[in-house]
């Protein structure tokens, strides 16, 4: 039986009106940030994202906790995932979502403990909330409203293409239980099956791992060992170093131990990268906030430069805003475009810059305002 007169006509009158909105500016996807933003109030999330949207890029990465959505055994809660979905849609952008924080009835976490990064007791338990992920904001997804995939939505239809499962497994920090590539390759086995079950063509990203993967532990190549390729559709790098060349040489000691274990298609998401203005002594803590911005605009261009060299997918700048003002606090509370209380640094101009293909003015480049070590 055909659809009544009056519901074509309201369909047809929610594309006229799709179709008639005003189109968000044209974001570039190979740019990005990492945002908090599932993390903030509505009013916070909308003018947060309006500030993201005018650098021009693409993509904002974000945790997509699995604890705040499956709130008990089966029971999904996507309040918070939805308003983040949404204001990102507005915008022009798209989310990359990172699979990650096992809800306490899953979770490894002996009681009493309080840091995150517990893999599951099992890691079949990751199976069924990557799927109903991908049922919900994939090209499929329920939240779009289709009739059909792409056409006759209630909502703009942009679907999530893309899904990184957990973050840094090669660090304790993050994978508490002890490093070790065979019990993530696990986790990842399941999140794999799940998200192409409800999604086919979804983009399964690598957990992004550190510089250390490479060669203090061998874990990338530990990981291939294990079986871990036929799990993932792009690997995914943290590339921190003090130096543009430093950056771009971790980078491509990626893509060689890739191609030393057979995978030399496989594309490249550098899912962080940056540098801090204070915090915990490192070689990407600069000296200022003018050599952060340095940096910052002259290692996006080199790798928006390197892309086919490298085959990178993207890249997503490490942080959107500073989290503390603690001189104690670990340099990532200082990675941010933004400082603590909200005010630019110059760092989002260099990278508003870099993105539009525009380097820093004579006067502010890295060999003016850094010092020697950060000039590599």
């Amino acid at each position: 039986m055909g659809l009544r007169a009056g519901t074509i006509a309201l369909v047809f009158g929610t594309v006229l009106a799709l179709a008639g909105a005003p189109a968000a500016h044209a974001a570039d996807p190979f740019y990005g940030t990492f945002t908090s933003n599932m993390s903030l109030p509505a009013a916070q999330l909308s003018a947060q994202m309006n500030a993201q949207s005018t650098t021009g890029a693409g993509v904002v990465r974000e945790h997509l906790y699995w604890d705040r959505i499956e709130r008990s055994p089966g029971v999904f809660d996507w309040t918070d995932a939805d308003a983040l979905v949404a204001a990102a849609i507005a915008r022009g952008m798209t989310v990359l979502p990172i699979l990650i924080e096992t809800p306490a009835f899953y979770s490894t976490r002996p009681a009493g403990a309080t840091a995150n990064g517990w893999p599951p007791r099992d890691p079949a338990m990751i199976r069924r909330f990557a799927t109903e992920l991908t049922k919900r904001y994939g090209t499929r997804g329920t939240y779009w409203g289709c009739l059909l995939p792409g056409l006759l939505c209630r909502r703009q239809y942009r679907p999530i293409l893309a899904w990184q499962v957990w973050n840094e497994p090669d660090l304790l920090s993050w994978w508490r239980t002890g490093v070790d590539p065979a019990a993530y390759t696990a986790l990842l086995a399941q999140a794999y099956g799940g998200l192409k079950a409800g999604d086919p063509s979804a983009e399964v990203v690598l957990a992004g791992l550190s510089f250390h993967a490479l060669d203090e532990t061998n874990y990338l190549a530990r990981l291939y060992d294990s079986g871990a390729a036929a799990y993932f559709d792009t690997l995914a790098i943290h590339p921190y170093d003090g130096t543009v060349s430093g950056v771009v040489n971790v980078v491509r000691r990626t893509r060689q131990i890739a191609d030393s274990k057979g995978d030399t298609g496989v594309p490249i998401r550098i899912t962080e990268y940056g540098f801090a203005t204070g915090g915990n002594i490192r070689p990407w803590v600069v000296a200022d906030e003018r050599c952060q911005a340095a940096l910052l605009n002259a290692t996006t261009l080199e790798l928006s430069a390197r892309r086919a060299e490298l085959g990178l997918k993207s890249i997503i700048q490490f942080q959107w805003q500073d989290r503390s003002t603690d001189p104690a606090a670990n340099w990532a509370s200082y990675a941010g475009m933004l400082r603590y209380d909200g005010t630019a640094k110059p760092a989002l101009q260099a990278f508003t810059d870099a993105v539009a293909g525009r380097p820093m003015a004579a006067g502010s480049t890295v060999n003016d305002v850094c010092p020697i070590a950060n000039q590599g």
